[in-house]
């Protein structure tokens, strides 16, 4: 039974889960068992620089397929989002390599996947790690303690972005916040304006969903309140946080 699962360091992030996931786990053999145990039907692929016998039938034994490549010289998968999940333990010790890598590892996550490290102080502080996280574009950072380190989860979105994402298609979400971001920068204002309340009546956008979205991708309040006056006359309601 799942409850009889005790999870060990990273793994206490992994809820168990009977969907075929995404998961991508870098140089951290000893994770696979514990990992295919909580999550029987995810797709889990194990990177590391050098195939091994051992490795082969570790990845056997818990239906992995074996990467071979150096993630700190970027050879890593190249479609984006396609993990739900990257467990990468050591990824703190990157060095020079260390952002870059951030940023190529938050490229694979899916809007709602996250990333799973540690470290242990005084080498490495919470407040240097969330730092370090958001320039890389992290977001929703928790922390657990685990003996000598600490646990660290990073989304790439946070959980209200992921599931106003998760509602129409990308390609709808990207003429969206093009409209939108035309109108905040006073480009063809009308006719962007009308093309805005064509495609939301088209694809079904409701008020709630459109006033999040705006939220999110709007920086400027003049530019909100545009957006909500000219809306009124096309029978629309929008709220925005105050």
């Amino acid at each position: 039974m799942f409850t009889d699962i005790e999870r060990h360091g990273l793994l206490k992030f992994v809820p168990p889960n009977f969907l075929s996931v995404n998961v991508l786990v870098i140089d951290s053999p000893e994770l696979l068992d514990e990992l295919r145990k909580l999550l029987p039907a995810a797709q889990i692929a194990f990177m590391t620089t050098k195939r091994t016998h051992e490795l082969e039938k570790i990845c056997n034994d818990v239906r992995a397929d074996l990467l071979v490549g150096n993630y700190l010289h970027g050879e890593l998968p190249t479609a984006p989002k396609i993990f739900e999940l990257i467990l990468a333990q050591e990824i703190l010790s990157a060095g020079e390599t260390l952002y870059p890598t951030l940023l190529a590892l938050n490229h694979l996550l899916t809007d709602s996947g996250a990333l799973l490290t540690k470290f242990a102080e005084p080498t490495w502080t919470k407040a240097r790690i969330v730092k370090l996280l958001d320039d890389a574009i992290y977001k929703e950072i928790r922390f657990l303690p685990d003996e000598n380190f600490w646990l660290v989860k990073a989304r790439k979105c946070t959980a209200e972005v992921a599931a106003l994402k998760e509602l129409f298609t990308e390609s709808t979400r990207a003429e969206l916040s093009r409209l939108l971001h035309r109108i905040e920068y006073d480009i063809d204002v009308d006719e962007n304006f009308s093309r805005l309340i064509k495609l939301c009546d088209r694809e079904g956008i409701f008020d709630e969903y459109l006033t999040d979205f705006i939220n999110q991708v709007v920086v400027h309040e003049s530019a909100k309140d545009f957006i909500r006056a000219r809306s009124e006359n096309f029978g629309r309601v929008l709220n925005f946080d105050s």
